[in-house]
């Protein structure tokens, strides 16, 4: 029986759920397709928790019943790597190449700690970040031998005990039916079997939320199935949001926008009818979009209602047009506004704009996310890794994480020209207000 929820792949395999053993919705004998399903807690690519070095990783096959870490990526070599014939990393660079990661990651959070201008007392939360693709490495990085050869493989226990003391948790998004890679599950089987972690009974559920929801990527996914399972999933305690989901036409062409609206227009009325906040994905590149969004959002929610603008990068009057509709309304930064402007290819001057399906152009660039948050109110604003992409400076293109959240909170009290205390205090209360966490 396939499960609720799962979509069929490819016209033939379906997804089971991936249970984690002994925990919530455990079965046996479970497959995908011909393959046997994955384990439902994936290791990830963080530093463990400080202390002595752990032995090398030994990567094991899925069938061996071992982590599910992927395997080496396509790319250039890294300097000094020694390889054997069989194509490996010898254990000894790779052991090494992880302690001097793991190093780095320790010093950078003692360096918080003794910031003059964060209290003791400080808290705050990372608003949005995607677990499974973190554990798994099924995002389009995880494959890279930067990631591979210097991120050690841990569990999601281990993930949450390397945070900073101050990190209240995480937020974590489940909105793919489908899986992020092939042989993995999908978010939403992930947090089927991994609900466990989440339960009052485990010594991290206090460090852990979840929402669930279609993204528009995922938008031929939305069906009554879906819609049942977002219900189900959405009446749980540690549920604290319905999405992300919206619009994008970045990188998804104008001709799916009719799609696009339904999908998010559902989720928005399901978001209203359930109590919880909305996430919104949002890439909208032109007026004419941003404008689009605004009167789905105007037709579906009231203005009382709590809604979070994720990873938010269309212009600054759009973002404006938001806050002063819908009081409860934060827009999320991510490490992105971390990152300094590359020269070009050429040697020129950076460019401003990224080109999206279709030839869209998207405003991006140190510049651009400097208007945003210098142009908006200290206290509508989150503070989101969307991990594990865009790892903020100086740890980008390894694999974000909740621990790394604080970057984003610097790079605001830079451009605000605020104590850092002040920033995670006005967060963390937008945090309490749109989730009521």
């Amino acid at each position: 029986m396939v499960e609720e929820g799962q979509p069929q792949v490819g016209g033939k395999r379906r997804w089971r759920r991936a249970a984690a053993p002994g925990g919530a919705g455990e079965r046996s004998g479970e497959v995908v397709g011909d393959l046997a399903a994955p384990p439902s807690e994936s290791s990830t690519a963080v530093p463990p928790p400080p202390g002595p070095p752990t032995a090398p990783e030994q990567r094991r096959s899925p069938a061996d019943g071992g982590s599910f870490g992927r395997g080496r990526g396509r790319g250039r070599e890294l300097p000094g790597a020694v390889r054997t014939p069989l194509g490996l990393a010898a254990g000894a660079y790779n052991e090494g190449a992880r302690l001097a990661f793991a190093e780095r990651y320790v010093s950078d959070l003692k360096r918080l700690q003794d910031r003059h201008d964060l209290l003791a007392s400080a808290r705050w939360l990372d608003s949005h970040c995607h677990l499974e693709s973190i554990l798994a490495r099924t995002w389009r990085g995880g494959g890279k031998p930067q990631v591979t050869e210097h991120e050690p493989l841990v569990g999601l226990p281990e993930l949450v005990a390397s945070w900073p003391p101050g990190l209240d948790g995480c937020i974590c998004n489940c909105a793919f039916r489908r899986p992020s890679k092939p042989g993995f599950p999908p978010e939403w089987a992930w947090i089927e079997s991994n609900l466990s972690h989440f339960e009052p009974s485990s010594p991290i559920s206090d460090k852990l939320w979840f929402t669930i929801g279609i993204h528009p990527h995922d938008a031929d996914n939305w069906d009554d199935v879906a819609e049942r399972v977002v219900r189900r999933l959405g009446a749980h305690p540690k549920c604290v949001g319905i999405g992300e989901c919206g619009i994008d036409f970045f990188k998804h062409d104008k001709s799916e926008a009719e799609k696009q609206v339904r999908v998010f227009r559902a989720q928005a009325k399901l978001a209203v009818e359930l109590g919880k906040a909305l996430v919104v994905h949002a890439r909208l590149v032109t007026p004419e979009n941003e404008d689009m969004c605004l009167r789905v959002l105007e037709e579906t929610v009231p203005q009382d209602h709590p809604i979070h603008i994720h990873c938010f990068g269309d212009s600054l009057e759009h973002a404006r047009q938001l806050i002063e509709r819908w009081p409860r309304l934060r827009i999320g930064f991510t490490g992105a506004i971390t990152f300094r402007d590359r020269a070009s290819k050429s040697g020129g001057k950076p460019s401003s704009k990224a080109k999206g399906k279709g030839g869209v152009e998207e405003k991006k660039g140190e510049e651009h996310c400097r208007e945003l948050v210098q142009g908006l109110p200290l206290e509508r604003l989150l503070i989101e890794t969307d991990g594990p992409y865009m790892c903020p400076e100086p740890f980008r293109g390894q694999t974000a994480h909740p621990g790394h959240v604080h970057r984003v909170a610097e790079r605001i009290a830079d451009w605000h020209a605020r104590p850092l205390s002040e920033v995670m205090a006005a967060t963390r209360q937008s945090t309490r207000v749109v989730y009521g966490i």
